[in-house]
């Protein structure tokens, strides 16, 4: 890969990256005499794919082509690269083995296991409670419905998870840490602080140890 000279009478771009439920887009924010000028720079086809009786997120390949859609960005950009952002399906995670890399492709919010997990949720955790903790609609693709559903998936509950917009951003070299927009759409986050419900996470037998640690804690 070239290295570009930077030049630095230049506004810096900025990299969009959109997890879209077909597509995922790798987008260019760049400035032209004083005007802002977005370029698609690469599409990947990213839908959800079953094995078994399961669905999942091809990560392997929405992250080859995310890597190459950057490559390309970086190469364009002469004027350098100010920050990367990622926009994706917040309900979604990957959980993590011991050495960091994915236990496994993570499932879609589409998958069926849910159905099963949210009547069981509903006998301890009522929506109308859910909703006035989390202030979070109580729909079944919400992540507390995923999580509970991960034991009878055969998944590790212990292992540590996040979200799969900062999943992306950690996969780049970032650290493990919950965007609060993405956080809050879980259905896990106490409406009141602004942080995990621990609470929620006892009532639900959640282990609070895997959970990924605020971006105000980290900071």
């Amino acid at each position: 890969m070239n290295v570009n000279l930077v030049d630095t009478n230049a506004e810096r771009a900025r990299i969009a990256i959109d997890l879209g439920a077909e597509s995922c887009r790798v987008s260019l924010l760049r400035w032209r005499n004083g005007e802002p000028s977005v370029e698609l720079i690469q599409r990947i086809a990213n839908g959800p794919v079953e094995r078994g009786a399961s669905l999942h997120w091809p990560l392997q390949t929405i992250l080859s082509g995310i890597d190459e859609g950057l490559r390309k960005a970086a190469l364009s950009a002469t004027e350098a690269i100010a920050s990367i952002a990622v926009d994706g399906w917040a309900v979604d995670y990957v959980r993590l083995a011991a050495d960091g890399l994915p236990l496994r492709d993570p499932f879609c919010y589409r998958d069926e296991r849910t159905i099963s997990a949210k009547e069981s949720a509903d006998l301890i955790a009522p929506p109308e409670m859910l909703f006035r903790r989390t202030g979070a609609q109580p729909l079944r693709i919400n992540t507390l419905y995923q999580l509970l559903a991960d034991a009878a998936s055969g998944v590790d509950v212990r292992a540590p998870w996040v979200c799969l917009p900062e999943y992306v951003l950690h996969w780049l070299g970032g650290q493990r840490v919950a965007e609060y927009t993405n956080a809050t759409h879980t259905g896990l986050v106490d409406l009141d602080t602004g942080e995990w419900s621990r609470e929620l996470f006892e009532l639900c037998a959640f282990p609070w140890k895997p959970r990924p640690p605020s971006f105000r804690q980290v900071l």
